[in-house]
């Protein structure tokens, strides 16, 4: 189980909600803090359905489609619960693409890897920005947390990669990409 099981489980803590709602709600409340597509949702909900806890129920309401609406189940809470304590203190983060790209990047010429990492910049600083005039989750805290923490990180990335151009501009290795010997990676 990881964070997605936790969000799906988390907005259920609550009420009971049709699928589509909780998808509206990611895309219009989180879309900025997780990518989890309508599909995972959906295909997450059906796993967290057979593991006992989600409890699915079909309801029509008057001439409407029937929907399927998700509840929590007293297992589903526990679980709930002991993964929000885990989730809470694991420092233990799983390589994102940036990161395995930032790997190879002596594969490229220095002037291409300063480009890129300037429009990283460049991007990050514009998704700070957007995420700072989300307005304010009045009743639900912990969702400005994570905004908070999301905004903070994205500067803090920002800054590291300016510091790093910095420094790729001052070694002034040459252009050309990296070979490497077969000790492994230069330094």
């Amino acid at each position: 189980m990881d964070e997605r099981h936790l969000l799906l489980l988390g907005l259920l803590m609550a009420q009971s909600q049709h699928g589509y709602s909780i998808n509206e709600f990611i895309e219009r409340n989180l879309g900025r803090v997780t990518g989890m597509k309508r599909a995972t949702a959906y295909a997450l909900l059906e796993k967290l359905e057979q593991k006992g806890l989600v409890r699915m129920e079909t309801v029509t309401v008057g001439n409407y489609p029937p929907r399927k609406v998700y509840s929590i189940t007293p297992a589903g809470r526990d679980v709930f619960l002991k993964l929000l304590q885990e989730l809470l203190v694991d420092t233990d983060q799983r390589a994102s693409a940036v990161d395995i790209a930032l790997m190879f990047t002596d594969w490229l010429e220095r002037d291409r890897v300063i480009e890129l990492l300037q429009e990283r910049a460049s991007r990050l600083r514009a998704q700070a920005a957007q995420l700072s005039v989300t307005p304010d989750h009045e009743h639900t805290p912990g969702v400005n947390h994570s905004l908070q923490r999301k905004i903070t990180l994205l500067k803090a990335e920002e800054e590291w990669i300016l510091d790093l151009i910095r420094r790729l501009q001052d070694r002034g290795l040459g252009d050309q990409p990296a070979s490497y010997p077969s000790g492994g990676a230069q330094s």
